[in-house]
């Protein structure tokens, strides 16, 4: 099946089989709809034809997953988690036995896969803080034990990719290593599910591993390199997710153009109010924006080009956070509609609220890109210029960014580091996001392109103007008077925590398997 037909397929599916409603009251996702995806070719859309797959482009893979995010957010994660997380460490990295046993299953929907990388007290960088260890035995196998934390889809995949730190007898590391394995192995415990607030149906899992055995066939591509293979899966996962948050923004603005047109107020519709009118035609410039972005990226990739990782960060920190700001916008336009979990875009307030979280929250990668670009300015530059050429935008682009670093000075402490480089960050992701559209606009000379690319100056203008703010010598507070002064807050609210009883759902003691 084409993308169009895919396509075509989910707008009937969500019309005639789909209840959003029921999937987020039960916290799961309806029995046969695993099923009816997977015949249609939805959970191998960049699997090989002879996997069982149906191969799309990059372009035609985030037209189907911004159709199933502008359906539910719960349909576009799980295609999205298995597609861009689960699917490519198999796809890429293990041997061709492995893929002709695998592939065709995952790809045709008769069983999930996911990554198992984050756990309890590790942040978004993959290799710190990871606890998970792999210690080779005698017979060349490998036990595996640790917690895992946050996995999407992780009690509900048949197969998952966890990281691990490898370990020999002696105790000499060799990296982190990425283990394929079925979830039917001894040992593999799924522990409990978080309750989260959006997002119901699709399940975030945290999982125990207990002396699993695994064979030295379950390792994915070399020893010591499971944090590259999670990075180029985390890398494609941020690019799904902007390519969702197009959907769900299109979806929203929808709604609420359609609610302005039929709600009266004083002046007449609120439609024909010039603040609305505004309003919705900047929720539609960063819609198109963001779409911009990310379609560009896909067809760089569709080209067999190297992409810079700067497009990737790009996607994740304002491509998901504009998608955060147009579905609070559309929310605030409907009033209290706005905010009854029935009229639709409360829910996706609610389910996509964790874009800015998924795949590395957005302070984080804001951070991780401004320090690389403040160690290698040229380097960023270099790459601006190769991707989109030497225009005024990248000019303008990279006489802000050499300004902030200039204001910022040398000899900064570690936390006026994190703040410069968060800010560089920042501004460089708006930089590749407004070139992005500003090349598109040039190509089409479309009326809404060439508004977004003006809208898109102008944010990277007024991010530029906060950057500099921002890194204004001031009075900060330290973290010992921060800590301190909160700590003062249990005077005038005190510190609850509720203890009533609730819902007993322990199994009685004189049913229990072991009493003592």
């Amino acid at each position: 099946m084409t993308a169009d037909g895919m396509i075509a397929f989910l707008r009937q599916y969500a019309d005639d089989r789909l209840d959003s409603w029921l999937m987020d009251e039960r916290r799961s996702l309806p029995l046969s709809l695993i099923s009816h995806l997977g015949s249609e070719g939805l959970f191998g859309l960049r699997v090989d034809r002879r996997y069982g797959g149906r191969e799309l482009s990059h372009t035609d893979t985030f037209r189907v997953i911004r159709q199933a995010a502008a359906i539910d957010p719960n349909l576009a994660v799980l295609l999205a988690v298995h597609n861009s997380l689960g699917i490519p460490p198999v796809r890429d990295y293990a041997d061709e036995e492995t893929k002709q046993r695998v592939l065709p299953t995952l790809a045709t929907g008769r069983g999930l896969v996911t990554v198992a990388s984050s756990e309890p007290g590790m942040g978004s960088n993959v290799v710190r803080g990871m606890a998970t260890t792999a210690i080779r035995q005698a017979d060349r196998s490998f036990i595996v034990n640790g917690k895992k934390s946050w996995i999407s889809l992780g009690a509900a995949s048949s197969h998952i990719t966890v990281l691990a730190r490898l370990q020999e007898p002696n105790g000499r590391r060799r990296g982190i290593t990425a283990f394929l394995l079925p979830t039917s192995t001894p040992g593999f415990r799924p522990r409990s599910e978080a309750m989260t607030i959006g997002l119901r149906a699709v399940p975030q899992d945290h999982i125990t591993l207990d002396n699993m055995r695994l064979p030295p066939s379950a390792v994915l591509g070399a020893e010591g390199g499971g944090a590259a293979l999670a990075q180029n899966s985390f890398r494609m996962g941020r690019a799904f997710l902007a390519a969702s948050g197009t959907g769900a923004m299109q979806r929203c603005i929808q709604l609420a153009e359609r609610f302005a047109g039929r709600r009266g107020i004083s002046t007449g519709r609120l439609l024909d109010n010039g603040v609305t009118q505004r309003i919705l035609a900047d929720c539609a410039a960063a819609t198109r924006t963001v779409e911009a972005l990310v379609f560009s990226l896909a067809e760089r990739l569709d080209r067999g080009g190297p992409v810079p990782d700067e497009f990737f960060f790009a996607c994740k920190v304002i491509g998901c956070e504009l998608a955060g700001q147009v579905v609070d916008q559309c929310v605030q336009l409907m009033g209290a509609r706005g905010f009854v979990d029935t009229d639709i875009v409360g829910k996706y307030f609610r389910d996509f609220r964790v874009l800015r979280i998924f795949e590395g929250a957005t302070e984080a990668m804001s951070v991780f890109v401004g320090t690389r670009i403040v160690r290698d300015l040229e380097s960023f530059h270099t790459t601006m210029v190769k991707t989109f050429g030497a225009t005024k935008l990248e000019s303008d682009l990279m006489a802000g960014l050499h300004d902030l670093v200039e204001r910022a000075g040398s000899g900064l402490t570690p936390q006026q580091g994190h703040v410069l480089a968060r800010a560089v960050g920042d501004v460089a992701c708006w930089g590749v996001t407004a070139a992005a559209i500003a090349e598109t606009a040039e190509n089409s000379h479309g009326d809404l392109d060439v508004y977004a690319a003006y809208w898109a100056a102008r944010q990277l203008e007024q991010r530029l103007a906060s950057a500099r703010n921002e890194l204004r010598p001031a009075f900060a507070l330290s973290a010992n008077v921060l800590a301190r002064h909160i700590a003062e807050y249990a005077d005038s609210i005190g510190d609850t925590q509720q203890s009533y009883g609730g819902e007993r759902r322990a199994v009685d003691a004189f049913l229990h398997r072991d009493p003592a």
